[in-house]
């Protein structure tokens, strides 16, 4: 198969990937979990994800572009058996983002100073686990859709079989 359209993977390809990073996320974080202190807490839904999340492909090279923010759901129950709940918004999830640049603002329903115990179980325990998580997407949307955008070096300017009767490249 020759590539005609792209000789040498050179010219600019984009693949929008917004779809799967919903997907994505919902499968890799909801039901994460954490405990300290007799303190529980898991994250119950992916509520809401905006943004732009593509994969690229220039000059040979794939390249992940990403900026979104995400907004996930949690339940807990505290050592005394209260039931907390509450939403983690991580406004930045970006592709020139470190582990320690996320950033996780951590909200309570009904909040009280008894619920306040809940907080450092997610930044200690649950955040930790999410950014793994957050580590490995740009990894794992490569796996899943860079063949869509990068074409390997041996399927590169293949020629079709020559006609047989002709000589001629068919």
């Amino acid at each position: 198969m020759s590539n005609w359209k792209n000789p040498n993977n050179w010219h600019w390809v984009n693949k929008n990937c917004f779809n799967w990073a919903k997907k994505y996320f919902a499968e890799h974080l909801e039901g994460l979990e954490a405990q300290k202190d007799g303190h529980e807490v898991s994250i119950d839904k992916v509520d809401d994800l905006s943004g732009d999340c593509d994969l690229n492909m220039r000059k040979g090279k794939i390249i992940t572009i990403y900026d979104m923010c995400l907004k996930l759901t949690f339940q807990g129950t505290l050592a005394d058996g209260t039931e907390v709940s509450g939403s983690i918004t991580i406004p930045e999830v970006a592709h020139d983002s470190e582990i320690d640049d996320y950033v996780f603002n951590i909200s309570v329903n009904d909040d009280s100073s008894a619920k306040q115990p809940i907080k450092p179980v997610i930044r200690k325990q649950l955040q930790p686990l999410v950014c793994a998580k957050l580590d490995k997407f740009a990894s794992d949307m490569i796996a899943t859709h860079g063949s869509d955008v990068y074409i390997e070096k041996e399927k590169l300017n293949n020629h079709p079989p020559a006609d047989q009767t002709t000589g001629a490249s068919a």
